[in-house]
């Protein structure tokens, strides 16, 4: 008796600790941003939809046609990263969600609400902020005015799925509608008798790179899942685009070539492709929807990359005014490697890519699969961007008086280094980049100092491979060479 007395006692002091414990509260759905747009809008069939800001030639941008994502769901995710304090989906990036109404806090929720968009299924994998009137608030709060009326049009025009109306093999690959007539002579959805090098060879350039392949010190990532688009908007500024925008090479040619062979989008079957391989103008723009289609549609109907992640608007442009392609925007310093298509298709000095003519070996138009993996990645267009993770501030600012952005995995834990740098030391030069050697003194002299200072700046920059770690502007290395030198 007296055990389970005793028993009794503790369970009650279990639960009234438990009752103590602070617990997080869903958010008030009332202070969470309204997007001020809905999905479905003015689908084109292709998986891409109207967003709810216009591009440079007063058009709406286009967007997944599944975003922005039902605000219950969103509610649901956005309750789960604040409890987890980070976005769960994309751990570096931080938020809060104040409940005051004072401007700053505003706007944390409204960073909140965007930064849970961008990262819906994974690291820069969700919505762009252009499906959404996020802008338009946050220019408002900052500006002390009443937040934007909703921006969503009239019934008349939203879909609430991506049927096509059509299976009419019209492009649509720009924020501009397309002239009617390219639809009326694209080749029919079973003409199609590329093979997969044909494929791959003709297949149009994406033009990008997503910010994942590019060198950390030429990305412009904002570090909430967005990052630079291959196309600018009204402002002048590039169109912010999920960092996993576009995919790999390999990635889209293998989706472009399961597509051709089907005679349609897999992954949303009631739109239908051709991919003819002559150079006719009709040809080179069916190809060109074949694979803007397959982008738009990666993961699922209208889930997939938008359009301006690639130049593919300006390459139906020059198709149809019987111009060269436009050259790659691809940023300065990216491993060309990440990008280009095959040998099938050539590149001219000028940075223009040509699409490959059809060799007459190629084999004749048979049926709608008869593409073979090689052709399909030679005529593939190249995607022209890259993608990437998540940017914090550097210990450094950059001529503009801000901090420089660097990876947000940088510099690395106190160990990481110790144990790295040890490494390094003791092989005489750096384990993952040999070529680079190293001392490490241990005396006081001003050439001691520096030795050990370029050993760890040695060590943080490879980190994980040749010249693949941390850049300098993460810690304040710069700093400490200019005071060994001034004898500080």
């Amino acid at each position: 008796m007296k055990s389970l007395t005793a028993l009794v006692y503790l369970s009650a002091v279990l639960i009234a600790a438990v009752a103590a414990r602070p617990v997080r509260r869903d958010v008030d759905p009332s202070l969470v941003p309204e997007f001020g747009w809905q999905s479905g809008v003015n689908p084109t069939g292709t998986g891409d939809c109207d967003g709810a800001v216009d591009g440079a030639d007063g058009k709406p941008i286009k967007i997944p046609c599944s975003c922005p994502p039902d605000r219950d769901v969103f509610i649901q995710d956005l309750n789960a990263n604040l409890a987890a304090g980070h976005v769960v989906n994309n751990p570096t990036v931080g938020l809060s969600f104040p409940t005051d109404n004072s401007t700053a806090s505003q706007l944390a929720r409204l960073n909140a609400a965007a930064v849970t968009l961008q990262n819906l299924n994974g690291p820069g994998v969700g919505c762009p902020i252009v499906s959404t009137t996020f802008s338009a608030q946050q220019q408002a709060i900052e500006a002390g005015e009443p937040l934007p009326p909703s921006a969503i049009p009239t019934p008349t025009t939203v879909s609430t799925s991506d049927t096509p109306g059509s299976t009419s093999n019209s492009i649509s690959v720009t924020t501009s509608d397309v002239p009617s007539s390219t639809s009326e002579t694209a080749p029919a959805p079973t003409s199609s008798g590329a093979s997969d090098s044909e494929i791959a060879a003709l297949a149009p350039p994406l033009g990008f790179v997503s910010g994942a392949r590019v060198c950390w010190f030429f990305r412009r990532i904002t570090g909430t899942g967005d990052c630079d688009g291959a196309v600018n908007g009204a402002d002048g500024k590039p169109i912010k685009i999920p960092c996993s925008c576009p995919p790999d090479q390999d990635s889209y040619i293998a989706n472009l070539t399961a597509n051709v062979h089907a005679g349609r989008a897999v992954n949303n079957p009631t739109v239908q492709i051709s991919f003819p391989t002559d150079n006719s103008t009709a040809s080179q723009l069916a190809r060109l929807n074949a694979a803007a289609v397959t982008i738009q549609n990666l993961n699922g109907p209208g889930v997939g990359c938008p359009i301006v992640s690639t130049t593919f608007s300006a390459q139906q442009q020059a198709i149809e005014a019987g111009l060269p392609l436009p050259a790659s925007v691809i940023p300065a310093g990216t491993s060309s490697s990440a990008v280009a298509p095959s040998s099938t298709g050539t590149a001219t000095s000028s940075g223009i890519v040509a699409i490959a003519s059809p060799t007459a070996s190629s084999p004749a138009p048979t049926g709608a699969s008869s593409s073979t993996s090689s052709s399909i990645a030679a005529l593939a267009p190249p995607l022209g961007f890259t993608a990437g993770t998540g940017d914090c501030d550097g210990a450094v600012n950059g001529t503009d008086g801000k901090p420089i952005k660097i990876p947000c995995s940088c510099p690395p834990s106190q160990d990481t280094y110790i144990s790295q740098l040890t490494a390094n030391v003791n092989a005489g030069r750096a384990v993952n980049n040999p070529s680079v050697q190293i001392s490490f003194p241990t005396d006081d002299s001003k050439a001691s100092k520096l030795a050990r200072l370029n050993a760890a700046a040695v060590t943080l920059q490879n980190l994980n491979g040749p010249g693949k770690g941390c850049p300098v502007v993460s810690t304040t290395f710069s700093a400490q060479q200019k005071a060994i030198q001034a004898g500080q």
